[in-house]
């Protein structure tokens, strides 16, 4: 009779429970949300990443391409010393550059002014100074543009300047 009541017993505790069960749902539930979280944080950064991968190719493209091309000349006749014929020119010459795929035109731009480089006497020493200022002087030749490659949201991602 004993052993008869001690099987009976064994054979109650042999199956799970619900709480068990709501136990494995919730720990196997914990699990896959952080794998989602850490999957979507991996998507999200390679997105980034391959947008500012593809910035940085064209805006190193179309630095090489403006850095190449002939320099247009100030003319410190005009009201804005030529800035805007300089800047209109520059423009030409950067959006001939192919844009990567997924890319528009406007995504990449001269940022507005060109600086030429002149002499000033900022100190008043009677000593001048060189700098980059909208001043065109032009017996000096160099320049200052600054290029710039903004995402789809419009935030600026990649910018570079160029001394011409």
């Amino acid at each position: 009779m004993e052993r008869t009541r001690h099987a009976r017993r064994a054979g109650c505790d042999s199956g799970t429970s619900v709480i068990e069960i709501l136990i494995a749902v919730v720990l196997i539930g914990t699990v896959v949300v952080g794998t989602m979280a850490t999957l979507r944080a991996t998507v999200i950064s390679g997105t980034i990443h391959r947008d500012h991968s593809n910035a940085h190719a064209w805006l190193q493209s179309s630095s090489d391409v403006l850095y190449a091309a002939e320099k247009e000349t100030c003319d410190s006749a005009a009201a804005d010393n030529g800035a805007s014929v300089v800047l209109a020119e520059y423009d030409k010459i950067v959006d001939a550059v192919p844009n990567p795929q997924g890319w528009e035109d406007w995504q990449i731009r001269i940022v507005p002014p060109v600086k030429f480089w002149n002499s000033q006497d900022l100190d008043s020493d009677s000593i001048k100074e060189y700098v980059f200022g909208s001043e065109c002087d032009p017996s000096l030749t160099l320049q200052l543009v600054t290029l710039e490659v903004r995402s789809t949201d419009g935030r600026i991602i990649e910018s570079v300047e160029i001394v011409k």
